[in-house]
């Protein structure tokens, strides 16, 4: 009897000693983790503000994103698990309660556990549109906001997020002529797009967005509305209505279809899909695809 007892208490002592082993392996696993590296963890909410603080950063931070490949921004709520990885981040960037009213509700508890919180649409969004990223120069002033709460975050390397952030201007105003020299000598104006998203672009390049639904995709138009539309379309002799990567084409043809038009994509670049990060494509390569398909509707 007493060999069992003490069988059954060496027994015991192995398994406490493998779960305090595999704890201590997972509390090493954590603490290797980019943020005990010393590295800055940036979570960001959606792929524009994604891609230009990558832009800023390079290599030298962790940047993450919420709002996963394929998915459209607008509306879109995280996990249980996205919310609590954020509270374990450096910093957590997001545009406008327009845009992300979640990520408003989750500052207080942020700044609580010691998260950077960055609105970078302050003072730059209007009348709660929040699609400033699609104006190459309110795209810029965004990224610099960006860039300012990073070099305060993280001033050892401010020279490398200064020569990064210095590229980037560099990207955003070659772009910018690139558009203004291109749509600028063209004699129509007048874009027909899936949902309000291009308002800050038309206003920059001198177009006249006429669009299907509201600020958000999800919204729908009465029957007299799309009734007018077809009537626009024929007044003004538009040729092409804009469809959306990552929204449903469906109203979008319907109008094209009564108005006997045809359809070209004009992405809002909310997001990517998988097929355009497998081939690369970035904020840049998608204003330039943009600003080509512009160039056919508005040129027939």
């Amino acid at each position: 009897m007493k060999y069992k007892k003490t069988t059954y208490l060496l027994l015991c002592l192995l398994i406490v000693s493998m779960i305090f082993s595999f704890t201590a392996c997972s509390y090493k696993t954590r603490t290797e983790s980019p943020k005990a590296k010393g590295r800055l963890v940036i979570y960001t909410t959606f792929y524009p503000l994604y891609d230009f603080t990558k832009k800023i950063v390079q290599d030298t931070a962790d940047v993450k994103i919420i709002v996963p490949a394929g998915v459209e921004p607008h509306d879109f709520e995280p996990s249980l698990k996205q919310v609590a990885d954020i509270h374990e981040a450096d910093m957590f960037i997001y545009l406008d309660p327009c845009m992300e009213p979640w990520a408003e509700k989750l500052k207080d508890t942020l700044t609580q556990k010691e998260v950077i919180v960055v609105k970078a649409g302050a003072g730059i969004v209007q009348n709660n549109d929040p699609h400033i990223w699609l104006d190459p120069i309110l795209a810029k002033k965004l990224s610099h906001k960006i860039y300012d709460a990073i070099v305060m975050a993280d001033k050892d390397n401010k020279d490398v997020y200064e020569q990064n952030m210095a590229k980037l201007d560099d990207m955003f105003d070659e772009l910018d002529e690139v558009f203004k020299a291109e749509l600028s000598g063209l004699v129509a104006k007048d874009i027909v797009t899936t949902h309000d998203a291009f308002g800050y672009l038309a206003e920059r390049y001198g177009l006249n967005q006429i669009p299907i639904t509201g600020i958000s995709p999800q919204q729908e138009p009465s029957p007299k509305k799309m009734a007018e539309l077809v009537d626009i379309c024929k007044q003004k002799g538009i040729k092409y209505i804009f469809t959306e990567a990552l929204s449903s084409p469906k109203l979008s043809e319907s109008l094209a279809e009564e108005a006997g038009v045809k359809t070209l994509v004009l992405n809002p670049i909310g997001g990517l899909t998988q097929e355009q990060i497998k081939k690369g494509k970035d904020y840049f390569s998608l204003m330039r695809e943009n600003l080509e398909n512009l160039k056919i509707a508005l040129s027939e």
